[in-house]
């Protein structure tokens, strides 16, 4: 605690912030709660149902956060810095941790036996730079402790704006350009949300957690459209969606004598995410109509119950034996009205309707075995068992399928010195599966429905991996290297579902079928229904290697300066499997490669720096486009300085989204592998930088 000092930290955060490599951990686990908001996610991810054994490589008081939506990322900006005790750097296999190490694991140790109070508060405000208005954000946080009491109650109100606008330019099968498009989306989405953790250590060496999280808000988009040349339209989209959702969590831990640690989590939440669409065409004129209206209901919910046992075998070996139950509802509606005139109706296009329960259960052992100070093995094995069941009410179908997946994992950590490191890990991984690809939808981008497919199966992959790590002396950073090799088996992405048949009506392939004389193939693309849906392929693979320094500056004069350099290279190549080539993952760079700059001037209570990120050219494919994209460049710079009364101003430029670059939307008649172009689009995306200031003290 003391080697944050000079730092006159206000929040967890603050000092987290100050240790080289702990910014990737928190990048790392934003993106795994963004795939668990979505739904699921591919193999390698952490996030998604249930808790598992990966997850958060940030732990307080050796444990995880209890909560899923209620997350340690939110929790660091609500605990003050004063309840803080220590920061542990666990790097490679350890045991007795709440979590599997994916490399460095912090552990926050909190302060016991004193009473305190503190109250934080933080007042946000975003500045876009080509608008005006600055829609503020602030965040109300009670932290204290009273003995063996600690707590900490928030209440955030955020307000936040997001603009982007593409211009486009139109092109036929020719190459002759037909018409332009420019298109303006303004985002608004402003949520309340009311935090509480609890925790109590008992006389008996028992503690117990408890989070609970409500919050509900609104995420409403308008998005113009004018379209110039030989079709002109000017088109409006009108987006209202609102979120409710709330969560219960806790955790317990109580020793049991010779028998060991018992340690129970459990967590209870619900969402509600109402959504609907509506479209115009001809606005602000005469004919103004309503051509489409949308409506997506979600009702999603989840209870998670973990119980385990830890005990050591001997001096140098522990195990941990448990299991856990996942019950999740997931019902989902999604109706779509057209018209193509004033004076038509709306009548229905396209609706479906799913209610899925999913139940999952493991069972898993973990073993760590200290060979010697510098010789650690970690081994573990999960059984998994689920069973889903999808009703279809559109189709009054249903799917009552069960897994049963074998999880075994590998970690070896291996000392060489006290500062070079080497660590190998053999694991198996199966995906959460996305119940969004259960159901039908309608994508913006494309301007086309998404059809479900409720058959589709879990993503499996075999992870291989090896990490050399270097740490220079005098805590003045580490060089890392990593190679890995990823084998997957059900990989899930866009197949080929249509149903194809030669001019005699039977039934056959798709290779037979484009095969066949092109005359036959005339009449037939007139009566073939040509379908694409999420699904399973084997053979797709991953390969590449892992990149990573952080260098304190000292060698140069400026020892409270920071460098965080990061690249990766991940080859990762599946079948196409429309026109059969091998292509890599749907929205994924080859390349990308991340840096950050810190330097806190503590003489001056003044911090500045700059982060950011960029990456390669990447794809995205259907059965009837392809759609190359070239991202720019996001970033982020930042000023930070105490001024008077304790209070922190930072100032921030941001252009962390990514949301600028160039791509090409190509559309194909009926299926790609007859190369008929229809149209090509070539789009220039634009997101204007903005400025955050925030205002920041205790009381």
């Amino acid at each position: 605690k003391e080697y944050f000092e000079k730092f006159a930290p206000v929040t967890l955060l603050d000092m987290l912030q100050r240790i080289p490599g702990v910014q990737e951990i928190l990048n790392k686990n934003r993106e795994q709660r963004r795939q668990a908001r979505s739904g699921g996610g591919g193999a390698e991810a952490q996030g998604g149902r249930g808790f598992g054994s990966g997850g958060d490589q940030i732990l307080i008081n050796g444990k995880r956060l209890a909560g899923k939506n209620n997350n340690i990322n939110d929790t660091l900006n609500r605990v003050s810095a004063n309840q803080v005790e220590k920061i542990e750097l666990i790097r490679g296999a350890a045991a007795g941790l709440d979590v599997q190490s994916q490399g460095l694991v912090i552990n926050i140790t909190m302060a016991e036996g004193m009473s305190t109070s503190t109250t934080f508060w933080k007042l946000t405000g975003r500045y876009f730079i080509e608008q005006s208005k600055i829609p503020p954000s602030l965040l109300v946080s009670h932290s204290g402790s009273s003995g063996d009491l600690q707590y900490v109650l928030s209440g955030e109100v955020k307000n936040t704006r997001r603009y982007a606008s593409r211009d486009e330019e139109h092109f036929n099968a020719l190459g002759v350009q037909t018409g332009e498009k420019f298109i303006d989306n303004a985002t608004i989405t402003q949520s309340v949300a009311l935090n509480s953790n609890i925790s109590y250590s008992f006389e008996d060496g028992s503690d117990l957690r408890l989070n609970g999280l409500f919050d509900t808000g609104r995420n409403d988009r308008l998005e113009e459209q004018e379209e110039l040349g030989s079709q002109p339209l000017h088109t409006l989209w009108d987006t209202d969606n609102d979120v409710k959702k709330w969560e219960i969590g806790g955790d317990y831990t109580r020793k049991l004598g010779g028998f060991g640690q018992l340690k129970a989590l459990f967590v209870v939440n619900n969402e509600d995410n109402a959504m609907g669409i509506i479209r115009d065409k001809n606005i602000l004129t005469d004919v103004e109509y309503q051509y489409g209206q949308e409506t997506t209901n979600l009702d999603k919910s989840e209870k998670i119950f973990r119980v385990s046992l830890t005990n050591n075998l001997t001096s140098k070996q522990s195990i941990e034996a448990g299991g856990e139950a996942a019950f999740n509802t997931f019902d989902k509606a999604f109706v779509d009205n057209r018209r193509s005139s004033v004076i038509d109706p709306l009548s229905l296009r396209s609706s479906d309707n799913v209610a899925i329960k999913e139940n999952r259960y493991e069972i898993f052992a973990n073993h760590t075995y200290n060979f010697s100070p510098s010789l650690v093995l970690q081994s573990s094995v999960t059984t998994e068992f689920s069973k889903i069941v999808a009703d279809s009410i559109t189709t009054n179908t249903q799917r009552d399928t069960s897994f049963t997946y074998l999880k075994p994992r590998m970690n070896l950590r291996y000392d060489f010195t006290s500062s070079d490191q080497l660590r190998l890990t053999v694991e198996k991984k199966v995906s959460q599966l996305n119940f969004n690809n259960f159901v039908t939808s309608f994508d913006q981008r494309t301007d086309q429905l998404v059809f479900g497919n409720t058959e589709i199966r879990p993503e499996q992959v075999w992870d291989f991996s090896a990490v050399f790590e270097h740490r220079f002396p005098n805590d003045a950073g580490s060089v890392e290297a990593e190679i890995f090799y990823r084998d997957y088996t059900d990989h899930i992405t866009k197949v080929d579902f249509t149903e194809y048949e030669n001019l005699a009506g039977n039934n056959i392939s798709a290779d037979e079928f484009f095969a066949l004389p092109t005359a036959d193939l005339d009449i037939l693309r007139d009566t073939t229904a040509f379908t694409s849906k999420s699904g399973n392929i084997d053979g797709a693979t991953a390969k590449g290697i892992k990149l990573k320094t952080n260098l304190r500056l000292g060698f140069v004069g400026l020892p409270q300066a920071v460098v965080s350099l990061g690249y990766v290279y991940e080859k990762r190549r599946e079948l196409d499997q429309f026109t059969l080539d091998q292509i890599g993952f749907n929205r994924m760079s080859d390349h990308t490669f991340t840096y950050s700059y810190r330097h806190d001037i503590t003489a001056w209570d003044f911090s500045y720096g700059i982060e950011g990120s960029f990456r390669s050219k990447f794809g995205n494919r259907e059965r009837n486009y392809t759609w190359p994209w070239k991202f720019g460049p996001g970033y982020k710079i930042f000023a930070e300085k105490t001024i008077a009364g304790g209070y922190k101003l930072i100032a921030e430029v941001w252009r962390m989204d990514m949301g600028t670059g160039r791509s090409t939307l190509t559309y194909y008649d009926d299926h790609r592998r007859f190369n008929d172009v229809i149209e090509r689009s070539e789009k220039l995306h634009k997101s204007p930088a903005y400025i955050r200031v925030i205002l920041q003290g205790t009381f």
